[in-house]
């Protein structure tokens, strides 16, 4: 047998390989299918479309008003009432599409081993769960291909290692696996890597691809077409490099039209089921829910201990740094990555519920991980030069925050970080402990849902 050296470590295949034993075998030892605890909580609104349309085979999910079932209906769907008083589902069906091939071999696999096939036995649960890990190492090979084209085998391995161990993507393919971050990921990562060709090669294939990526992310969660402005400035230096961008677009209009036209397409689907159960081919189907842009809550949303991102996920404080090492040939994603990061924090946390419910960190950042990955990984290039010494504390101490993340995940499964209402007291109460503490309840701050819904600080 060929033995496998030290350098060869540092291929995608083993990161793959690493990722998926390591995410299985969390899965396999809680087998979260079995009490059937996937489909619940958000994960409910993305996959309704599913049972409803191929099983209820009505969209409008009219069967719930029927009082005989309409108990055990209401656990399996979650919609929202139009002023009309129609049903519709909350979350737009990008998710659902996703799940749809899975959903299909949970339905065969029902149907030969005697399971109930209604959307909601336990193949269905296994279904969606371990969807996101099958998606999440496509986004992986892609983020890989992306950083392979200015860094080496090594740095790019480390990268992304760092992000799925060091980062709370971990916990989203486990504990919390089966939501959207993983899934807006991969599609972020196939997007960016596409737009890169895209400006080296014009084609039709691309631009028909381009949108349909971009169509799909639009789908699973609209405030990942932010990514429009990853090929609006890719390769954007200077303010002299922007008159050249737009003579690019106007030269090459047909092609960007197609992108638009085919995103529209992937879209549209949506537009007629809003237009069906509402009415409205536009409907804010997220009823009583809103962005408050006049009072974001940026610095909360990055430092705070209820669930600062920076605090739950430290080790993408290299990446922000890394950004002032986008030099050189790497200067062609400076201005995206800014503006996209920018843009992107400060739409996420206008959302009224800015911290995102029961979660474990800002897992609404995660999708934008592709992209933070070039300058986290500018960032290793750059400590290669540094003295020996600084670089193997640089080193240490990411590798002591990827144990810090997965002993934190395992707080958060456990409750010890409580899922919405941390505060700085209770942060470092409990702070690498296994027990939660009897009196917690007097270091918590428990935020007003209701308050927030209108606009009002949530305390």
């Amino acid at each position: 047998m060929k033995s496998i050296g030290f350098i060869d470590l540092f291929k995608i295949k083993w990161l793959l390989v690493v990722t998926f034993i390591s995410v299985t075998w969390v899965n396999f030892n809680q087998e979260k299918w079995k009490n059937k605890d996937v489909i619940q909580h958000d994960i409910i609104n993305y996959y309704s479309y599913l049972p409803a349309l191929f099983y209820e085979r009505d969209l409008s999910l009219s069967f719930l008003n029927d009082t005989l079932n309409k108990q055990a209906e209401g656990a399996h769907y979650w919609p929202n009432k139009t002023p009309e008083g129609n049903h519709v589902i909350k979350m737009s069906m990008g998710m659902a599409v996703t799940y749809f091939p899975f959903f299909c071999l949970a339905h065969i696999y029902a149907k030969i081993f005697d399971y109930d096939i209604d959307g909601f036995s336990q193949p269905y649960h296994f279904a969606v769960l371990f969807s996101t890990l099958f998606y999440f190492l496509i986004g992986l090979l892609y983020a890989w291909k992306i950083l392979r084209l200015h860094f080496s085998e090594s740095l790019s391995f480390l990268t992304l290692f760092f992000i799925c161990f060091g980062t709370n993507v971990f916990f989203y393919l486990t504990i919390a696996g089966g939501l959207s971050h993983t899934i807006g990921f991969t599609i972020i990562a196939l997007f960016i890597y596409y737009t890169i060709l895209w400006h080296q090669k014009l084609s039709w294939k691309y631009s028909i691809l381009l949108g349909a990526l971009f169509g799909l992310a639009v789908l699973v969660r609209p405030i990942n077409g932010l990514v429009l402005l990853f090929l609006l400035l890719y390769n954007v230096k200077s303010f002299k490099d922007i008159r050249l961008k737009i003579n690019f677009f106007l030269s090459n209009l047909s092609k960007f039209c197609m992108v638009l036209f085919v995103s529209f397409l992937i879209f549209s689907p949506q537009l007629i089921y809003w237009k069906y159960v509402t009415g409205h081919y536009v409907f804010n189907s997220y009823v009583g829910e809103h962005f408050f842009f006049q009072n974001p809550h940026v610095l909360s949303g990055l430092f705070s201990f209820r669930k600062g991102w920076l605090v739950y996920t430290p080790i993408m404080v290299f990446s922000l740094i890394g950004i002032f090492f986008l030099r050189h040939d790497l200067k062609k994603y400076k201005t995206s990555v800014v503006l996209f990061f920018c843009c992107y924090v400060y739409v996420a946390f206008s959302w009224w519920c800015w911290w995102y419910g029961g979660s474990f960190g800002q897992r609404v950042l995660i999708d934008i991980y592709p992209l933070l990955a070039i300058p986290f990984a500018a960032f290793l290039l750059k400590i290669q030069a540094i003295k020996p010494l600084h670089m193997k504390i640089t080193y240490s101490t990411l590798f002591a925050l990827v144990l810090l993340n997965l002993f934190q995940t395992m707080q958060i499964k456990y409750n010890i970080i409580h899922y919405d209402s941390m505060t700085r007291a209770n942060y470092f109460e409990i702070f690498l402990t296994t027990t939660k503490k009897a009196d917690r309840e007097k270091y918590l701050q428990h935020p007003d849902y209701e308050k927030a819904r209108k606009g009002i600080d949530e305390y």
